[in-house]
Order: C-alpha cells, then sequence, then structure tokens
C-alpha cells in the first residue's frame, strides 16, 4: 500500500505519517524538504527549479526503492503546487508538471487542512497567506485532476483514528 500525506506545510503531515507508519508498521518516508534545506537549497517562496528538481528526484528514488508498504510525509504533486508559486518559466514548470503526474501512483491520499498554528521550526515558511495560497492551490489542482482523497481534520488523534478507519477499509477491498 502506497500512502500520501498532502497540504501545505505546517499542517501536521509529518505527525499524522509517522502516526500511521507506526500503527500499520509500514516504511516511512520522510519530506526530502528538510534534506534540501540541509544541503543548503532555497525553500519556500524562493524554490528555484533546481531545488524544485532535485526534490521530486529524490521523492521518486524513495517512492521507488522503498519496499513493502510506506506512508510518504508529501506527494510528488507537491512539487506542481509550490512550483507554481516560485517557478516563473512555464516551460520548466510543464517539465515538473509532467514528471509529477507520469510517477504520482497512490493508493489512498490524506489530506491535512490548515487547522493549527505553523510551528516555527527553523525550516517552513511562517508567512501564513503564503501558507493559505498553498492550501487553495492544492484543493483546487486535486479538484481539477480529479484526484480522491480524504481530508482528515480534527486534532492529532482524531485525526490518525480516521486515517486508521480508512485504510482498514481500503485493505479490505483488496
Amino acid at each position: 500500500m502506497k500512502i500520501a500525506v498532502i497540504g501545505a506545510h505546517g499542517t501536521g503531515k509529518t505527525t499524522l505519517s509517522k502516526g500511521i507508519a507506526d500503527l500499520f508498521k509500514f516504511n516511512h518516508i520522510p519530506d526530502v524538504v528538510a534534506d534540501a534545506f540541509k544541503l543548503n537549497f532555497p525553500i519556500n517562496e524562493d524554490t528555484p527549479p533546481e531545488t524544485q528538481f532535485w526534490i521530486i528526484s529524490k521523492q521518486i528514488e524513495l517512492e521507488r526503492n522503498t519496499l513493502s508498504s510506506w506512508v510518504m510525509e508529501k506527494s510528488l504533486w507537491d512539487n506542481i503546487i509550490y512550483g507554481e508559486f516560485s517557478i516563473k518559466d512555464k516551460s520548466v514548470l510543464k517539465i515538473l508538471r509532467n514528471i509529477a503526474e507520469k510517477n504520482a501512483k497512490y493508493d489512498i491520499v490524506f489530506y491535512c487542512p490548515i487547522e493549527f498554528p505553523i510551528p516555527d521550526d527553523g525550516l517552513r515558511s511562517l508567512n501564513v497567506e503564503f501558507q493559505k495560497t498553498i492550501d487553495k492551490e492544492f484543493r483546487k489542482y486535486l479538484k481539477k485532476q480529479g484526484i480522491v482523497f480524504h481530508e482528515l481534520k480534527g486534532n492529532e488523534q482524531q485525526r490518525l483514528k480516521e486515517a486508521q478507519s480508512l485504510i482498514k477499509k481500503h485493505k479490505t477491498k483488496i
């Protein structure tokens, strides 16, 4: 089973994805944006194409090489959403979009809406308007592409409980 946990930055994706991985003993694929940041790639509002291509390449590598069931803190679609915000060259954005859409293959997609203040971890942008813009663009993209997703609301325990129920239902269907 391949699960993507998506949404804007600072919405609880890491907590939820780790919770799902622990609960079901799935492999956990962490947010590679943190790795990009550690390697001095510019991120957030000023993410250049070079960073975005490094991130998507790393995500594809991890998704393809992680055996068995896994849960990822993001999706390949994140590259499109954040790229739309920061990449001005539409031909570059088109290539990024084609790569993401060709390779994004998830059994379940969980969406984390904005419900909490953005944690100040030194990594994420604290710009609430930027976060809202990403959230809005994500929802618009998912709807336009007809991507089925489950929006998980509430505190950490409520989200995990709902995810657990949905994963169990999915497992009985296959």
